[in-house]
């Protein structure tokens, strides 16, 4: 688990450069999370070995109040975000108080290959959601 995650974010890396357009990065057992300022707004990708899935997501996981405010903005700008990300993501309350915008994915095996589409997914979504949380100031 812990090499696939070094290869997505390797892939990550890659793709925006390594000082990651401004993002930190935060590495644990079967996820790896992008975050600029506070790590409670973060990218996900998560590798989920019961289930052999890969999700990507936008995660909120801060205060309930923030994140469900969060969630509702999204929500009422879902056409833009259908359009930049693509209608496979959904918005969603994850827990009583964490909301997040993901999709996932079959993933059998963790191979290179599937390291590096993750990577490339990961980042069009960061790619196509900045602008929206930057323009909506979600993180302040």
């Amino acid at each position: 688990m812990r090499d696939f995650l070094a290869l997505v974010h390797e892939g990550v890396v890659a793709r925006l450069g390594k000082r990651l357009d401004g993002f930190e990065s935060r590495q644990r057992f079967s996820f790896v999370q992008y975050y600029r300022g506070t790590p409670d707004i973060h990218y996900e990708v998560w590798a989920q070995r019961k289930t052999a899935r890969i999700e990507i997501g936008l995660h909120f996981e801060g205060e309930r109040a923030r994140n469900y405010a969060a969630a509702e903005a999204l929500a009422m700008r879902a056409p833009d975000i259908q359009a930049r990300v693509g209608p496979e993501f959904e918005l969603e309350e994850w827990t009583k108080s964490w909301t997040r915008l993901h999709r996932s994915f079959a993933a059998p095996s963790l191979t290179p290959a599937l390291a590096d589409d993750a990577a490339e997914r990961v980042c069009a979504l960061i790619r196509g959601m900045e602008p929206i949380i930057d323009q909506m100031e979600l993180r302040r």
